[in-house]
């Protein structure tokens, strides 16, 4: 777009300096060729001829030339771009380019700023698809991103199982390990109750043993009292 700008202003300033000069210089209208002369008229020498659009810069009279008026009216004194002076036929010059170099100038600025349309297009089209690949590579960023969240939700998900099964592993651990000693105290306890019942077995026994030799000892001595009694 600066450039644009630039190219424009180009034109513009190109046409303002045009109308500037046209108070000093003058042009060689769309005649073929114009002679510049010696002096202000056909009957002076001709220096040479100037084609169409040549630049001339507009002199005042040589005040040492006694001219008359009415060739000063007709005859302009100009400088030419050899750097010679000399006389030209006021009705030939312009104080405007002639219109087919003003046309070319035009075309040039405007065939520049169209190539300067195309080089902003070409960047903006190249602009536009950098911004589809930087889209393309966000939304592929974006897809990768919610992939590895849910990817880090599952593994967080196994973790939790994986440490809820070794807190269980430790649990099954502790009650096995209870387990066992509630075995061994029970066993403990069924041989005290065993070694219990046999000393007891053990001791009616021997109640009854003694019993069995005692009481037929005592059993006839009450019968002889009884019967001496009578």
């Amino acid at each position: 777009m600066r450039a644009i700008h630039a190219t424009l202003a180009a034109g513009a300033l190109l046409l303002i300096a045009s109308a500037a000069a046209a108070e000093t210089y003058r042009y060689v209208s769309d005649e073929l060729h114009v002679s510049f002369r010696t002096g202000p008229g056909t009957e002076y020498a001709i220096q040479r001829f100037h084609v169409t659009g040549t630049q001339l810069e507009l002199l005042p009279p040589p005040e040492e030339a006694d001219y008359p008026a009415e060739a000063l009216e007709e005859w302009s004194y100009v400088l030419d771009p050899r750097g010679d002076t000399g006389w030209m036929q006021s009705r030939y010059l312009m104080e405007q380019r002639a219109a087919r170099d003003r046309l070319d100038d035009a075309q040039q600025v405007l065939a520049a700023t169209r190539d300067e349309v195309d080089e902003l297009q070409s960047a903006l089209d190249a602009s536009r698809q950098r911004n589809e690949d930087l889209e393309a590579r966000l939304a592929d960023a974006l897809a990768e991103a919610e992939r590895l969240e849910h990817t880090l939700g599952q593994a967080e998900q196994g973790y939790e199982l994986a440490q809820a099964n070794e807190n269980l592993k430790e649990r099954v651990a502790t009650l096995l390990e209870r387990t066992e000693t509630l075995e061994a105290e029970n066993r403990e306890l069924s041989e005290r109750s065993q070694q219990e019942w046999f000393v007891v077995g053990a001791g009616v026994l021997g109640v009854g043993l003694l019993l069995g030799l005692i009481l037929p000892r005592l059993g006839p001595r009450r019968r002889s009292t009884w019967a001496g009694n009578l």
